[in-house]
């Protein structure tokens, strides 16, 4: 999760990746952004540039140096104040009930542990806040072609981690933010424009909030 290797891939795959593909979903996702936000796993910072005149404060995590570093520079030329933390998802250094809106882009695949992920993601989140999720996530169970690209998504997913510093391809998310009490009628599986189904390109989008008891 912290390899300098990775960050530079990475880095470099999504500055192809986040024009041609992601742009517009993330562009969407991002709109509902507001009050004090927390971006987890930052990345090389692609949501910022997104983030809408509603949202006061910008907070980020993330482990891997080689990211913090592109994302600094990127924060920089959009003219954009973000604080960025050197810190994992399961234990964010913030107090409980701190922000309005948690982002969670293309973060929950790496996470060593979701369970606790989402529980920091629920003690740091205010009981009206919300979650703007997009994680590419586990194919599903319905249908042929879901059950076929789930199967190759379980069979890859070692090699994958390997090559990827620990990304899972076939990781439930919308079943996981569920049983950590969450709304998630508002999520959706969809296949960015211009991709084909297929072992990463089924991306969980929306937005989550705290499930009323």
């Amino acid at each position: 999760m912290c390899s300098p290797f990775f960050g530079r891939w990475y880095s470099a795959l999504m500055s192809v990746a986040e024009p041609v593909f992601l742009r517009p979903t993330r562009n969407k996702l991002l709109a509902d952004a507001r009050g004090r936000v927390l971006i987890i796993g930052l990345g090389p910072g692609h949501d910022l540039p997104y983030l809408p005149e509603a949202v006061t404060s910008v907070a980020a995590v993330e482990p891997n140096p080689t990211m913090r570093s592109v994302a600094s520079a990127r924060a920089r030329r959009h003219g954009i104040a973000v604080d960025i933390h050197d810190a994992f998802a399961e234990d964010l250094p913030f107090a409980d009930n701190s922000f309005d809106t948690v982002v969670l882009p293309l973060v929950l695949c790496s996470v060593r542990d979701m369970t606790a992920a989402l529980a920091e993601v629920r003690r740091i989140l205010r009981p009206d806040g919300q979650v703007l999720v997009m994680e590419h996530v586990h194919a599903g169970d319905d249908g042929l072609l879901n059950r076929a690209i789930g199967a190759a998504q379980d069979a890859m997913e070692r090699p994958w981690m390997a090559l990827a510093d620990g990304c899972h391809p076939n990781r439930r998310t919308r079943e996981a933010l569920r049983e950590a009490e969450f709304d998630v009628s508002g999520l959706r599986r969809v296949v960015p424009r211009g991709l084909v189904p297929g072992p990463m390109s089924i991306l969980l989008v929306g937005r989550a909030v705290p499930a009323v008891a």
